[in-house]
């Protein structure tokens, strides 16, 4: 019996620990985040990020490995908050291409409006710094990866603008989702909402894939 109940203590503590880190990693992350969007990325030191999230260094590099790698765990912050991978997986099995092209335009709404801080981090970043390049790199290439498995949607449910290949409506819509645009229409002077670029989004998303109009 109390052989049992050693085990049992030993998967609490065990538990107790996952728990710990798990939260430790989550405060780290949300210093480094918004110290990143602050300062930006080459200005922000590793230390005060610490000292900050209450760590050592070294358990932050525990975590991390690096502040390159504080940036990858970044890239998994995008999908965790936007519930990306939900929201293409429903793309896959619908049947409705005004849903799944709908369904995109949300979903790059959501990434822009909750991580758009995140997305400028990297694109500021990546021009001085080989790591956050690739950091980068990832993420657009994660992008890309969804919008290929949107267009073959698509093209599976024979929507596809019948001039366009698949290849060709993958370049534009990566062009319609570039942050740059999502900030020149919510920034100064347009000021829109949110939900105003979701609108037009989708708007030119129908027009460059279904050839809808008006």
């Amino acid at each position: 019996m109390a052989s049992r109940t050693e085990s049992q203590d030993s998967v609490g503590r065990s538990t107790l620990r996952e728990r710990h880190a798990a939260l430790t990693r989550s405060v780290i992350l949300e210093v480094a985040r918004r110290r990143f969007a602050e300062q930006g990325f080459a200005a922000t030191s590793v230390r005060p990020i610490a000292e900050e999230a209450g760590v050592s260094v070294q358990t932050l590099y525990t975590a991390f490995g690096s502040k390159q790698g504080l940036l990858l765990a970044l890239v998994d912050t995008i999908r965790e908050q936007t519930d990306a991978p939900g929201t293409w997986e429903r793309i896959q099995r619908s049947d409705d291409p005004l849903e799944v092209v709908g369904l995109a335009a949300h979903i790059r709404r959501l990434i822009l409006e909750r991580c758009g801080d995140i997305v400028i981090t990297f694109r500021e970043g990546a021009a001085g710094d080989p790591d956050v390049a690739g950091a980068y790199a990832e993420g657009r290439r994660r992008s890309r990866e969804g919008i290929t498995h949107m267009c073959s949607r698509l093209q599976a449910l024979g929507a596809l603008r019948p001039s366009l290949t698949r290849e060709r409506a993958v370049d534009q819509v990566a062009a319609l989702f570039a942050a740059e645009v999502y900030e020149e229409l919510t920034g100064e002077p347009s000021h829109w909402s949110p939900d105003e670029y979701e609108g037009w989004l989708n708007e030119r998303l129908q027009e460059v894939l279904l050839g809808a109009t008006g």
